[in-house]
């Protein structure tokens, strides 16, 4: 006969015993620590070794932005050119006014070569307040109550030495106009149109001084003495302001 066991029977496991064995087996809750060495712990520190290195990489890139912009600041600062005008310092404020004197304009017309008439205003170029060349300056038409400049159209001037309309007169529906620079002894030598500035009308440069008592002759085909507009001219010479202005 067998003899009872002093042992007392065992039943099935408790279930805090299994929880705990597989704890120690390796498995954790959400939220626990990995362990040392296993791998949960290994890609905790891969991640978290990123993240330090994309950290540290911002940084860097920020030092090098912030010096970047400083460097440019003192280079600016260092080559900047003030604009008073001092020897060495970039841009010089514009000299004097060059003011052009010129006489009350003289009224009369002109036959046409090609048929019709022309109205010229004759002015002489009195004085300037200093020499300037034609290249330096522009003629315009305007409008004296408000300033206005009147809009140019495109012009043929058919001008020769001796003929201040030896084609056909300015479209008068246009307020087509040109002038003509005549030089101290009466001759014509230069022609000026809206489209194509100064041309000679010899063999003398486009460009040639203005001397004190040569004459502009405002040529257009209607009359314009008297209707509130001015004949103007305009430029800048060798650093100076050029303008004279008479009522037509």
């Amino acid at each position: 006969m067998t003899e009872p066991s002093s042992s007392p029977p065992t039943g099935p496991p408790r279930p805090e015993a299994m929880a705990e064995t597989s704890r120690a087996e390796g498995s954790r809750r959400a939220g626990e620590p990995a362990r040392p060495g296993s791998s949960d712990g290994r890609a905790r520190s891969f991640r978290e070794a990123q993240t330090r290195r994309r950290v540290e990489l911002r940084e860097r890139i920020g030092v090098f932005v912030a010096a970047v912009v400083l460097v440019l600041g003192v280079y600016t600062l260092a080559t900047a050119r003030p604009s008073n005008g001092v020897e060495g310092g970039g841009y010089s404020p514009p000299g004097p006014p060059i003011l052009v004197d010129l006489s009350t304009p003289v009224v009369g017309t002109v036959t046409c070569s090609a048929g019709g008439t022309a109205y010229i205003e004759q002015m002489n170029w009195s004085s300037a307040a200093a020499p300037v060349t034609t290249g330096a300056v522009n003629l315009r038409l305007y409008e004296i109550w408000d300033g206005d400049y009147i809009p140019l159209v495109s012009v043929t001037a058919n001008v020769t030495s001796s003929n201040l309309c030896a084609g056909s007169p300015p479209n008068p529906e246009k307020l087509g106009w040109y002038a003509v620079l005549k030089d101290p002894s009466g001759a014509s030598v230069l022609t000026y149109t809206g489209a194509q500035g100064w041309s000679s009308i010899g063999s003398q440069s486009w460009d040639m001084p203005v001397q004190n008592g040569s004459s502009l002759v405002f040529v257009s085909g209607i009359p314009l003495h008297g209707t509130g507009r001015g004949f103007l001219v305009v430029g800048f010479f060798d650093g100076s302001p050029v303008k004279g202005s008479v009522p037509l």
